[in-house]
């Protein structure tokens, strides 16, 4: 049988996992959304796409084969509705992120993914599996670093609000009924993701957090602001080999303050960094060490291909196929998905209550 794709959703980020679509050769691309627009604009770039007014219709196009995907790519208040309905209908789902707008939703999709049988995937890790993250890895593995004493990770920037700044003409992602909440929903699922792909950590104990707004002369004054563009978390991690390592996050796409980026590990024997964000310059990423040199630290940088690696917008999918196909994969499995999310929603839970959230593996 011919693997069919399904796209439910015919937006920007569906383009994308179309072309993805095609990479992997799919000789069958199915697409659904109400918005004869859409469609129009979908089937001018993709005329090899079978269009669908609606996800219903694409369904009973035919019975489901065991490799079939599904791809969520509509906004976060429908994904829960579409991949349990997906999941009826016997297909594998790859949602976007993030998967649910809160823990209820994305128990209530894994729970459909258990019942049919079939695969569930999410888009977290767009930014997964990158030479940078694997020879990180492997340092840590080699113990270059000997025990670690701190994690910190920050990305600050003082106008990158998504809504507003960053894709204004989409203002749902202020409003936290339908994008399940704001910077921490769009943004740190990637971070996360990314990070707990490295270290593997077994548990995460969230010893406190903090999510804050601003006011800018630029805010939209057609609809209100209800979501976060800054959130702050202060953690300990446990990783596989018994270490608890304090770790410290902030994300924000609205300060009034600097620009920030960092993502660095401290030990006793080194220090390390690594790239995790595009863009990468001629095509490459880095890893730099920062090793004991008596009186001085010095500092090394190695800088890896990206040459052989999916473009980030494709890596969910292809990713998620391979992991259909039975092949080692990047796609991360339910357990780690939610896992990741629980993390995510721990962080608002304990802004909001003020007291410690332990999530484990």
């Amino acid at each position: 049988m011919k693997q069919r794709i399904l796209i439910i959703g015919a937006g920007a980020i569906a383009h994308h996992h179309a072309a993805a679509a095609r990479l992997l050769g799919c000789e069958d691309l199915l697409v659904a959304d109400p918005s004869a627009t859409a469609r129009a604009k979908f089937a001018s770039d993709f005329p090899e796409a079978r269009l669908f007014e609606s996800a219903s219709d694409m369904f009973a196009d035919g019975p489901a084969g065991p490799k079939d995907i599904a791809v969520i790519a509509v906004p976060p208040w429908l994904h829960a509705k579409y991949s349990i309905g997906a999941f009826d209908a016997g297909l594998n789902v790859l949602c976007e992120k993030p998967l649910g707008r809160d823990i209820g939703e994305v128990n209530d999709i894994i729970a459909a993914a258990v019942r049919s049988g079939r695969l569930l995937g999410d888009c977290s890790n767009r930014f997964n599996d990158q030479p940078a993250m694997r020879r990180a890895r492997e340092l840590i593995g080699q113990g270059a670093l000997g025990p670690m004493s701190l994690i910190r990770m920050t990305n600050r920037h003082p106008r990158r609000r998504t809504g507003i700044e960053y894709q204004p003409e989409s203002r749902w992602f202020l409003n936290r009924e339908m994008a399940g909440g704001g910077v921490f929903m769009d943004w740190s699922v990637y971070d996360i993701a990314m990070l707990f792909d490295v270290l593997r950590p077994k548990g995460v104990t969230i010893k406190s957090a903090s999510v804050s707004s601003i006011e800018s002369s630029n805010d939209p004054t057609d609809v209100p602001i209800d979501v976060e563009f800054h959130g702050i978390a202060m953690m300990e991690l446990d990783l596989p080999n018994g270490q608890q390592v304090p770790f410290i996050y902030e994300r924000a796409s609205g300060v009034h303050g600097l620009t920030s980026s960092e993502l660095s590990i401290d030990g006793r024997n080194g220090g390390m960094s690594w790239q995790w964000l595009p863009p990468y310059e001629e095509g490459m990423t880095t890893v730099t060490r920062y090793i004991d040199a008596g009186a001085s630290v010095e500092e090394r940088t190695e800088r890896l291909s990206m040459k052989d690696q999916p473009h980030f917008h494709h890596q969910p999918l292809v990713a998620f196929a391979k992991r259909v196909a039975g092949k080692p994969s990047a796609s991360l499995d339910e357990n780690t998905i939610r896992f990741n999310f629980a993390l995510i929603a721990g962080m608002y839970a304990v802004a909001q209550s003020g007291k410690s959230f332990r999530v484990e593996k």
